[in-house]
């Protein structure tokens, strides 16, 4: 039979227990997704000694729901890094609805700055009017690319960017291509990152010839929930990615951990992020 000591010694477990559980669900549910940070890369290090650093932020997965204050404070954010392009990496909106809130974001981010965006599996879930999406972007100075390539003029240098169709719709690395050459500085975007393990053989040889040196990705969420590294579920079209770098294969990948949160409202170990990255450009 416990004492009286042991019982209370036992409720205050419990009573802990409890409190703590409670915690970490206000947490994964009010804080953590509400939260971000930027995370800071150098790419192509090797050429730090030119001083021509073209500075990348990518925003992926954004999944704005509607504008508010945290939208706000984003478009602040990216405002505030001064990058030379903003990258947006698909589901930026994952209803139709949101469209007008997310003109409402893309207006305050700074209208010299060149954008370019790609489709995300949600664009095409919600049935967002392609055209009307086209148009938006446009507006703010934001250029959709779907299986389409555009060459970006930096000063004396020039930087590749392939904008890749989902996976969800038609990737087509060859098609986005045709009618361009090789350049020294060459980025590809897709958003779900398990398409760099899907490249068909011709696209293999695309990639040998044009040797585009990064990658960026998004989709995963980093898992939306994470376990001392380890994320559980992560959506289809994710692969064997979870969120950082991959440098194993002929591209090196970045997977942004993204802004949102989609299914669940529910982030615990995955902070969001907006990806800032400082390329030093091959002049040669």
């Amino acid at each position: 039979m416990l004492t009286r000591k042991k019982k209370r010694k036992c409720l205050f477990i419990l009573l802990a227990i409890a409190v703590s559980f409670c915690v970490l669900i206000l947490y994964a549910f009010i804080v953590e997704p509400n939260r971000f940070v930027v995370t800071r890369h150098q790419l192509n290090e090797q050429f730090a000694s030119q001083k021509n650093s073209f500075k990348i932020v990518q925003i992926s997965d954004l999944h704005l729901k509607e504008f508010n204050n945290r939208a706000q404070h984003i478009a602040e954010k990216v405002n505030k890094l001064n990058p030379n392009i903003v990258i947006f990496t698909g589901d930026s909106i994952d209803k139709v609805e949101q469209l007008d809130g997310f003109a409402r974001f893309l207006s305050l981010l700074n209208r010299q700055t060149a954008k370019y965006a790609i489709m995300g599996n949600w664009e095409y879930w919600a049935g967002v009017d392609l055209k009307r999406l086209t148009e938006i972007y446009a507006t703010y100075n934001c250029r959709l690319l779907i299986n389409e390539s555009i060459l970006h003029n930096y000063g004396n240098d020039s930087i590749l960017i392939t904008g890749l169709d989902d996976l969800v719709s038609q990737p087509d690395l060859i098609k986005s291509l045709e009618g361009f050459t090789p350049q020294q500085n060459h980025l590809l975007l897709a958003h779900s990152p398990a398409y760099r393990d899907s490249l068909s053989s011709s696209e293999l040889v695309a990639i040998a010839q044009y040797k585009p040196q990064y990658m960026l990705s998004g989709h995963t969420h980093g898992g939306q929930l994470s376990l001392f590294g380890f994320a559980p579920i992560r959506p289809n079209g994710s692969g064997r990615y979870v969120s950082g770098w991959y440098r194993d294969g002929a591209v090196a990948l970045y997977v942004s951990r993204g802004l949102g949160v989609s299914i669940l409202p529910v982030r615990m170990g995955v902070v969001p992020e907006l990806g800032y990255f400082e390329w030093f450009l091959n002049s040669a």
